[in-house]
């Protein structure tokens, strides 16, 4: 799942397509699969709708001619020249031919030519709501450390301020702290040293990269109808954005996979209406078209966010902030 890797390494991409079972080859790196199925799609949905106007123009046609003949039957041919009939009837008859051969044309278009719509597959809908914020200082870390055990501290000295509307991508090596310093800020750890000070009328969303903290006998429906107070079906249809569908929403959380497990997380944080997100690898189990999603909702999400994060593709596209954890002490870099 790591855009970044695929283009610098791929030379070809192998697809499946999970609606006709096949595998499809596309040469060149991720970028240029991506760029490969746009176009595909493009020329697919053109087709689509050429044919589609086609077909209507084509009912329109045999409707109008339909119309005439009802009109010529109905009318000028039932006077008692016999001629007159006759001319009205054969004029009638040919038109009503001319609109049955369109309707074969359709029939034959629509059994042996048909080009069937596109078809798109379910994908992750994240909105968060808007954001507001009592101060514009969200959290102050004054002479910080953190860690558990004080003779041995992860990252120490920390001064920094995290402003509301800030998007931090939060990086630095496996056991550096990062994890610890998301913790220890939403008051799971408590802190070696230091102070820290939240602003006023601040919402913290935390997403745990170890998912311990969803409830794992409960499921989806029970565990979103505590931040979602509405009917079952509205609840039901707040969670199909999340791709539960069906009994899916009824599934025990232990037997959620981890993919599932982090859209329930993301689930949840849309109805907490948090203004500032704290997220520990959000994106570890998320397959890349949900990555795209989610990082488009961080782009329209006008709130604060500080995300532990590896993926490359994920600190360009939706952070504008870079914080590194290096040496036991925390700096921004960009």
């Amino acid at each position: 799942h790591d855009r970044a890797f695929l283009d610098q390494v791929t030379t070809g991409i192998l697809e499946l397509d999970s609606a006709s079972h096949q595998i499809h080859e596309y040469p060149g790196n991720y970028t240029s699969y991506q760029n490969q199925k746009a176009s595909e799609k493009k020329r697919q949905m053109d087709a689509y709708q050429e044919q589609q106007e086609e077909i209507q123009k084509l009912r329109e046609s045999a409707a109008h001619l339909r119309g005439i003949a009802r009109f010529r039957k109905g009318g000028k041919g039932d006077s008692g020249d016999k001629f007159a009939r006759g001319f009205f009837a054969n004029r009638t008859k040919g038109t009503v031919g001319r609109a049955k051969q369109i309707e074969k044309k359709i029939e034959q278009i629509l059994t042996t030519e048909k080009i069937e719509k596109p078809g798109g597959t379910w994908q992750l809908k994240v909105e968060f709501n808007d954001a507001s914020s009592g101060s514009r200082d969200v959290v102050r870390l004054e002479n910080f450390s953190i860690g558990y055990d004080p003779d041995h501290p992860l990252v120490t000295d920390i001064n920094q301020t995290v402003r509301f509307g800030q998007k931090i991508a939060l990086i630095g090596k496996n056991g550096s702290g990062k994890s610890t310093l998301l913790k220890t800020i939403v008051g799971h750890v408590q802190p070696l040293a230091g102070k820290i000070v939240v602003g006023t009328s601040i919402r913290i969303g935390y997403m745990d990269q170890e998912q311990k903290d969803l409830p794992a006998t409960s499921t989806p429906l029970k565990v979103i109808s505590e931040y979602f107070p509405a009917s079952e079906t509205d609840t039901r249809a707040f969670l199909s954005k999340f791709l539960f569908f069906g009994d899916n929403v009824f599934t025990p959380v232990s037997d959620l996979s981890f993919g599932e497990r982090a859209r329930l997380y993301l689930a949840i944080l849309v109805a907490q209406g948090c203004n500032l997100l704290l997220l520990d690898e959000p994106i570890n189990h998320l397959d890349i078209p949900s990555r795209i999603r989610f990082e488009e909702a961080l782009n329209r999400y006008n709130g604060t966010l500080l995300a532990v994060v590896h993926d490359r593709y994920f600190i360009q596209n939706a952070s504008t902030t870079i914080w590194k954890l290096e040496n036991q002490k925390l700096s921004q870099i960009a």
